[in-house]
This record gives C-alpha cells, structure tokens and sequence, in this order.
C-alpha cells in the first residue's frame, strides 16, 4: 500500500522536530560520550575497508570528526561530501581545508572526485536522526544522501546510519524514492545489521 506524498512528507516533518529538539537538548558531555562509543565501534566495523565515505559532523551528532583521520592513518581512503543544490552529493578526499558551505556546514575545499566516487565505497556513513528496523532512514529533508545513494544501484556497499541511543524506531515513514541503509551503530548497542 502506497501512502499520500503529503501525509509521508506531514509524517517525517512531524518525528523530524522532537527528534532535532532532544539532540539540541543533550548534555555536551553526553553527545561526547555517544560520539566517542560510535567512533570505537564503527574503527572495529570497518576494519578491512578500502575506502570509505564519511561525514565532517555537526556538534549535535553522534560522531567524532577524529574517526576520518583515524582511518586515514589506517591507510583508509576517507572522502566527504559537499553539498551541491538539488543534486547528488559531489566527494573530496579527506584530509582537506574546509570552509563554510551550504547550511552551515563545514565542507572539504578540495578537488572535486564527482558525485560517482560513492560508487567505489566499502560503506558509507550516513546522517540520520532516526532509523527503524527495515532500513528506513529520516535525515534533515534535503534529499541529498537519497539522490547520492541512488546511484549505487549497482553497487552494495554497507550503508550505515549514525544514531544515538532511542534513534532505532519501529517505524520511519518512507517515500519511495527514499533509500534504506543496511545497518546502523548506536554508543549502546554497537554495529547492527539490518539488512543486506
């Protein structure tokens, strides 16, 4: 059964609120914590990836910036996306200058490798302020990572979403051009698959 676009898009913009209002809520030295327990976990995870595609993270998300350069130094080849108006996200290899980008997000200013690199990825990171048990991901509704992780049709790298603990729901509404990710990682409950 097929659900009205509106009443997915009224769903999302209703679970997206409370969601961003408890991050912006959290202690500093509990999104530490949660950011430090998810880069432990996803250094084991990755283990044995070639490269990676990462994010540089917001200071309310459960993810510590220190991992792109832990698993540079691991011989990991780390990109970041930059954000490119209603396209798919175009990558630059991390370490990189930064500067301010779209929405107040910090971005590599390095030479572009085209939205395609994601297609060469062992995993991607992927932001989500939730996530439920089918794969269905909310993100901030930009529909970057959407348009990016469609590309990789051919291609199945292990998608991950980065939460918090209490992000893994039951149910996230989903449009159908949405796009699942196949596990997620939690500071408590670690790396889990959900699909694949």
């Amino acid at each position: 059964m097929t659900q009205d676009p509106a009443s997915v898009a009224a769903g999302k913009s209703a679970l997206r609120r409370p969601l961003l209002a408890a991050r912006a809520r959290r202690a500093p030295e509990d999104r530490a914590a949660a950011a430090a327990a998810n880069t432990a976990h996803l250094l084991t995870a990755l283990r044995g990836a070639r490269i990676v595609c990462a994010y540089l993270p917001l200071p309310t998300e459960p993810l510590e910036a220190a991992l792109l350069d832990l698993l540079v130094e691991r011989g990991v080849s780390v990109l970041v996306p930059v954000v490119r108006a209603d396209a798919p996200l175009d990558w630059c290899r991390h370490p990189a200058p930064t500067g301010p980008g779209a929405f107040g997000i910090a971005e590599p200013a390095g030479p572009r490798l085209g939205p395609t690199a994601v297609a060469g990825a062992d995993a991607v990171l992927v932001p989500a302020l939730a996530v439920d048990r089918a794969g269905r991901r909310l993100g901030r509704g930009g529909g970057h990572y959407d348009r990016t992780l469609a590309l990789l049709r051919d291609v199945r790298p292990e998608l991950v979403g980065v939460l918090f603990d209490g992000e893994l729901l039951e149910h996230v509404p989903a449009d159908r051009h949405d796009i699942a990710v196949t596990s997620v990682v939690t500071p408590a409950g670690g790396w889990h698959r959900l699909r694949r």
